[in-house]
């Protein structure tokens, strides 16, 4: 048996392997995931990974949860920090775009579990996803920043599948979307302010 690699355990297991399987379920569907794979990737035999995940559906909940409670500490701490309503509302949004850059899994996680909905992955959306949209409704409410021309829920749909499916496309978003700012599409829906 060989020595582990040096810094192999320097971040702890289950980190490890959360970050392994956001990486699979967001390449791959729930059903096509493996999780020989994602051990692999975790530097873990299976049955390591088992004795922290038991079950595919375990891991994969925790990876949803995980994903869900980052981007909620996110717009909690956005929500928190704006004192008009366009300032709201970008920080809400700037929050959004930066997240899920820099978590790519995320959107077609999210995007294949709203289309496949296999195994728990619909269940764990919809838990997930309709109290994230009450949670940021209710922060524009509060901010004043509801727009006129459409349901406050109607925007935020519009402007989060929008986002999801742009950052998805990879290299063909340029020549879909052009090089439009998508904070303008926030504020246009938002009947807010363009300066």
């Amino acid at each position: 048996m060989g020595r582990p690699r040096e810094n192999a355990h320097a971040v702890p297991t289950p980190q490890r392997i959360l970050d392994a399987a956001e990486v699979a379920f967001g390449a791959h569907t729930f059903a096509e995931a493996r999780l020989a794979d994602i051990g692999k990737a975790a530097l873990l035999r299976r049955p390591s990974l088992l004795y922290h995940f038991p079950t595919k559906d375990a891991l994969y909940a925790a990876v949803v949860n995980r994903l869900f409670a980052d981007l909620l500490a996110r717009f909690a701490e956005a929500g928190a920090r704006g004192c008009t309503p366009q300032e709201t509302i970008d920080g809400l949004f700037q929050a959004w775009l930066d997240f899920i850059a820099e978590r790519p899994a995320f959107a077609p996680l999210v995007l294949r579990g709203i289309i496949d909905g296999q195994g728990p992955v619909r269940e764990l959306l919809e838990g997930q996803l309709v109290p994230l949209l009450d949670q940021i409704e209710a922060n524009i409410r509060r901010a004043g920043a509801a727009p006129r021309s459409i349901s406050v829920r109607a925007a935020l749909l519009q402007i989060g599948s929008d986002s999801l499916v742009r950052v998805s496309s990879g290299s063909l978003a340029g020549p879909l979307w052009g090089e439009e700012d998508p904070m303008l599409t926030v504020r246009r829906l938002f009947d807010l302010s363009l300066d």
